[in-house]
């Protein structure tokens, strides 16, 4: 029976929570720097603790039971309020430490209105004590996150404003249509009509629920869908589908002849990024801090 927490009860939830998310022992073994036979033994002692098993592992493979589900998420909201509880009180002496965690759309690197990595490196110089989590999510999961206070801060693109939210407008990214080598349209001399593009299969953004957002573009056949510039670029690189991507995305396909633009100035569209908050919360100065910081790199937009 479990009486009372204690910090080792809190080092073997950690262990859980790594071990859950890893999706089992082995893979778990690199993040916690531990032999497979620790991570075991301390499982074995996690489970006496609570009274329960927490998952099953074996020649079926890993997988959590139900008590584990439900202690897995526990044990996340339990550990996301220990680490702003110290935030809270380092803020309160005035030390700026504490783990923020970000999330954002992916493939960002080499936008030139968001040089990401220039504005890591000016965290790391403002709040070097401070351990920064970065993740790669959808726009609706960073809003459920941000609104459940999981994560500090999210940037993406967001067709609406949800309410509990706050929402700071930074840069703007040009979309562009593109068709691969192999494509009907990609080996034509003239600009094809656009009437001719919009019937051709389109590769869509999955995160919009099915609602399209390629500017003025209105194609008939939409039978692929993905959550992440990398799918988009390789369905476009199949040959079989047209799909908007941003400039860095494209460019190394551009340099070896397997993309191409079409219509640019007629199909492209401007995505607006935004960074979103949660509000009638009290920020600690780390958060202070990380919006001062992006917002100092927000464009005209």
């Amino acid at each position: 029976m479990l009486n009372a927490l204690s910090a080792p009860d809190l080092h073997l939830l950690k262990v859980f929570v790594t071990v859950a998310e890893a999706g089992g022992f082995s893979r778990a073994q690199i993040a916690l720097n531990v032999g497979q036979s620790t991570i075991s033994a301390q499982m074995i002692d996690l489970e006496s603790r609570l009274g329960f098993r927490l998952c099953r592992r074996g020649r079926a493979g890993f997988a959590l039971t139900e008590e584990g589900h439900e202690i897995y998420r526990m044990a996340k909201d339990l550990l996301a309020d220990c680490n702003k509880f110290v935030g809270q009180v380092n803020s309160m002496r005035g030390e700026v430490t504490g783990i923020l965690h970000i999330a954002t759309a992916d493939a960002l690197l080499g936008n030139r209105d968001f040089p990401f990595e220039e504005i890591l490196t000016r965290l790391r110089e403002v709040m070097p004590t401070v351990t920064l989590q970065l993740s790669v999510m959808d726009p609706l999961e960073i809003e459920r996150r941000v609104l459940e206070q999981k994560i500090n801060m999210g940037l993406h693109t967001f067709p609406s404003h949800a309410p509990g939210l706050r929402y700071l407008p930074m840069f703007r990214e040009v979309q562009t249509l593109y068709c691969g080598k192999g494509h009907p349209l990609f080996e034509l001399e003239k600009p094809p009509d656009i009437e001719l593009i919009e019937t051709c299969d389109y590769v869509s953004r999955s995160y919009y629920g099915g609602a399209l957002r390629p500017g003025n573009l209105k194609p008939k056949q939409v039978p692929v869908s993905s959550g992440n510039m990398e799918g988009i670029a390789a369905a476009i690189l199949s040959g079989k589908f047209l799909g908007h991507l941003p400039e860095q995305c494209a460019e190394p396909w551009l340099e070896k002849g397997l993309m191409k633009p079409l219509r640019p100035k007629e199909t492209s569209y401007a995505a607006l990024f935004e960074c979103v908050f949660s509000t009638g919360i009290r920020m600690s100065r780390a958060q202070k801090m990380l919006e001062s910081v992006f917002l100092d790199y927000a464009r005209n937009v």
